[in-house]
């Protein structure tokens, strides 16, 4: 569990490094909660789409800070940013290696939106043909020519009252380091 944690710590920092970087460029900015659900409302679609689904917005050219206030008016030449950092060694441009997760949500908004979403690799490691960290904005389509394989995974949340949902049903509960088997359909082996 420990090391589950470590790591999660780890890839937050990533993304952050990862995020000073792309802000680096006047053009993408990280907007409040407020002003991502009106983004949302302005895409069409609140509820099929969370505010976790971008990272970012890019505008063509530098703007003042997009807030509730202005967002109506630069939302006709948003792009919407998904961050995918890596410490590991990637080449260049080309991506190549490049390992990454995607939330299905993630792919139905790029699909929504076409070239108004973006994905940013951005690779910290300076051991690549730039000497440097580098980012590479794809769309849905240009992810897809370059995806060599993919897999489906399940993130499961359990319920937290399970009270509400009629209780445990049965199961096997194992007890290290005590003799007692406390399992239903636990026997002997």
């Amino acid at each position: 569990m420990a090391s589950k944690f470590t790591k999660s710590l780890s890839n937050k920092r990533t993304e952050k490094v990862g995020l000073g970087l792309l802000l680096g460029d006047p053009r993408f900015q990280v907007v409040d909660l407020r002003t991502k659900r009106r983004i949302l409302q302005l895409i069409g679609k609140p509820g099929s789409f969370g505010t976790q689904t971008f990272d970012a917005v890019m505008t063509p050219e530098p703007v003042s800070q997009i807030a509730l206030d202005n967002v109506d008016v630069h939302f006709p030449t948003l792009r919407l940013v998904e961050m995918k950092t890596t410490r590991k060694k990637v080449r260049n441009e080309r991506l190549e290696g490049f390992f990454f997760g995607a939330t299905e949500r993630e792919y139905e908004m790029a699909r929504a939106l076409g070239d108004r979403y973006l994905f940013a690799f951005i690779v910290l490691n300076e051991a690549n043909d730039y000497g440097r960290p580098f980012a590479v904005l794809l769309t849905l389509d240009e992810v897809l020519r370059r995806t060599r394989a993919q897999r489906v995974q399940y993130q499961v949340n359990f319920h937290t009252n399970m009270d509400e949902v009629g209780g445990v049903g049965s199961g096997w509960v194992l007890v290290f380091g005590d003799e007692r088997d406390l399992g239903e359909g636990g026997g002997e082996s």
